[in-house]
C-alpha cells in the first residue's frame, strides 16, 4: 500500500544523483499514494497577489543582491537572498511570511518564465497553494513552499536545484513523446 507523502520516512526515498547544465544535482524520489488535486485557474485577486509579491521582490533582490533586479534574476541569485535571511533574517524589515511569499513568487515567475510553465492554484486535502504547472506534463511546482523548506530546513542552494531538476524532467518528458 502506497503511503501519503506526508507519511513517507527517509527510508522510503531513493537518493539519486545526475549533471545538468554541467551542474550536480542531488534528489531523492519516492511513490507515494495519489491525492486527487484540483487545479484552477487564477482569479483576478491571486494576479493582484502575485503581482504585488514581485514588486516586494524587486525591492528585496534590489536591496540584498545590488547586481540583479526583477527582470535579470536567477534561481542562485534568490538562494543567495535565503542564506542571508537564513544567517541573521533580523537584517530583513520584513516578516517571515512577507519574505516566503516574495522570494517564492519570483522564483515561480523564474519557473514561469524559463519554462513556459503556468501559474495555478491547487488545492489537495492538505489545502490551497500557489504552484507553477506544465499540465500536459503532469508537471508541478510549489515555489512559495519551497522557500519555506529552504527557511525551515536551512538548505543552501536549493532553488538552483529545484530549477535545474524542473529542467531535467521537461527533458525527459520530451524524451518519451
Amino acid at each position: 500500500m502506497d503511503k501519503k507523502y506526508n507519511e513517507l520516512t527517509e527510508k522510503d526515498y531513493e537518493h539519486k544523483s545526475d549533471t545538468v547544465d554541467g551542474e550536480e544535482i542531488y534528489f531523492k524520489t519516492a511513490v507515494s499514494a495519489s491525492i486527487p488535486q484540483d487545479f484552477i485557474n487564477l482569479e483576478t485577486s491571486q494576479k493582484l497577489f502575485i503581482k504585488h509579491c514581485l514588486e516586494g521582490a524587486d525591492t528585496l533582490i534590489r536591496k540584498y543582491q545590488p547586481t540583479a533586479n526583477i527582470d535579470n534574476y536567477t534561481p542562485t541569485t534568490l538562494d543567495n537572498i535565503i542564506d542571508l535571511w537564513n544567517e541573521d533574517s533580523a537584517k530583513f524589515s520584513c516578516s517571515e511570511n512577507y519574505f516566503v511569499n516574495t522570494i517564492g513568487t519570483a522564483f515561480g515567475q523564474f519557473l514561469v518564465k524559463t519554462y513556459k510553465m503556468k501559474w495555478i492554484m491547487v488545492t489537495d486535502e492538505y489545502g490551497t497553494d500557489y504552484a507553477t504547472t506544465i499540465s500536459e506534463l503532469n508537471l508541478s511546482n510549489f515555489p512559495l513552499n519551497s522557500v519555506l523548506k529552504a527557511i525551515e530546513q536551512k538548505r543552501e542552494g536549493s532553488l538552483q536545484q529545484i530549477s535545474l531538476i524542473t529542467k531535467r524532467q521537461i527533458s525527459e518528458f520530451k524524451k518519451m513523446k
